[in-house]
Parts: structure tokens; sequence; C-alpha cells
């Protein structure tokens, strides 16, 4: 009887702190997720003052005509301004052309994480965000681990070409994310070999945190599938994890 109630105790204490452990873990995510929410309400904010600034910057530009009578110095000094405007512009399309407010924030803090190793971002997100049934956290889960995977693969400089490419799209009843970096060609064994480790080698960049992905993708009754892709005569390592659509 002593064994029994012993038994039940142990049982009981382990479940309580598995759900304290969990409820920690759903709090950190919470505050992950209000983090990429404040980063879209940044990018309303910036792009709000960019328009309302629009005509004083166009005055700026053609104003150098009368003020700068070297013509290479107002090539240089026009240029200069046009690309420090069109680096701001960024924002504005990334406003524009991801209509989900979690994943624009994310995209804003990751794209400002990349420029930072001059690696190149492209996106093309087409999912409503009102049919995106995935949980927050665990969408950010999923994104976090392959960007993350290709940043580190990336930020040493060995790619002649430094580029992530990321594709949400909906397809039916199934969200299809995908995420490629440019890279050399992995062999099938080396790609098995991602997901029975959480440590990547030198430079390689992958392998982070992919054990935890696959059971996450899995939860959702999902699938992962790794592939080599040649895109205008270079190779990418390709992520892609289709989910069924969650009631």
């Amino acid at each position: 009887m002593k064994v029994l109630i012993l038994c039940i105790f142990f049982l009981v204490l382990i479940e309580g702190m598995r759900s304290r452990a969990g409820a920690r873990k759903r709090l950190l995510q919470t505050r992950e997720n209000e983090r990429y929410y404040d980063a879209y309400n940044e990018l309303i904010m910036s792009v709000r003052e960019r328009q309302h600034d629009l005509d004083n910057h166009i005055s700026a530009i053609l104003g150098m005509i009368y003020t700068i009578d070297n013509y290479e110095e107002l090539a240089r000094r026009q240029s200069e301004y046009c690309h420090e405007l069109m680096d701001r512009s960024d924002k504005a399309r990334l406003l524009l052309s991801v209509p989900h407010r979690l994943i624009a924030g994310f995209l804003s803090v990751k794209i400002e994480e990349a420029y930072k190793y001059d690696i190149q971002v492209e996106y093309h997100v087409a999912v409503d965000e009102s049919k995106l049934k995935i949980p927050g956290y665990e969408l950010i889960d999923i994104l976090g681990v392959l960007f993350d995977n290709a940043l580190r693969a990336l930020e040493g400089g060995t790619s002649v070409l430094p580029l992530i490419r990321l594709e949400i799209s909906d397809g039916e009843n199934e969200i299809r994310i995908s995420l490629a970096n440019t890279s050399k060609v992995f062999s099938p064994e080396e790609i098995l070999l991602f997901f029975q480790k959480d440590t990547a080698g030198k430079g390689e960049g992958h392998g982070i945190g992919l054990k935890k992905l696959k059971k996450t993708v899995h939860k959702l009754g999902g699938e992962i599938m790794v592939s080599n892709e040649q895109i205008r005569g270079v190779n990418y390592l390709q992520f892609t994890v289709v989910i069924p659509e969650q009631k």
C-alpha cells in the first residue's frame, strides 16, 4: 500500500513539474510573439513616417542640383540618398506584401539580422492570417529554427551568393513553408544526420533545433522534406514543411 501511495505521489509530482515547465515555455513563447508583434507595429509607424516625409525627400534630391555644382559629386550624393530611401522602402514592401502580422514582424527582425552579415533575403508570403490556424508560438518555432539554421550556414561568408529564400503558401487543405539558402550539395546521408543531432558541423549551420522542429511538425500532422534545388545555376539546400489545415 505504501509503495502504491509513493508511486501516486511521484506521478503527481512529475505531472506538476511538467505542467509548470509547459506553462513557463508558453509564457516565454508568448513574450517572443509579442516581440514580433511589436516589430510589426514599428513597421507601420515607420512606413507612415516615410509617407509623410516623401515630399521633403523629393525636394532634397532636387535641391542638390542647385547646391552642388560638381556633376560627379552631385551624382554621388543623389545616389547615396536614393539608396538610403530604397533601403527604408523595404519596410513598406514587407508590410504591403506580407498579409500576416506575426510573420511580417518576424521577417522584419530576421531580415535586419541577416543584413548584418550581408545576407540577402527574398520572401513570398501568400497566406491569409485568418486561414493560418497554426498556433502562433508553433509557427514561430518552425520559422525560427529554419531561419536560424540558414543564417548560421551563411554567416561565415563562405557562400559566393549568401541568400535566403522563404515562401509560405496555402494550398488545398494544407500550409506549405519552404526555406532555402545557397549551399554546397549535401548527400542524402548527410541530410539524414541533420535530424539526428542538435549541433552542426563548423561552418555548416544545419542541425540546430531540427529534432525539435521535427517533433513540432509531426505533432501538427505534417512532414518535412529536405532537398538540393538548382535555381539559376546555383545550388540551394531547401527545407519544405507541409502541414495539413488545422481545424
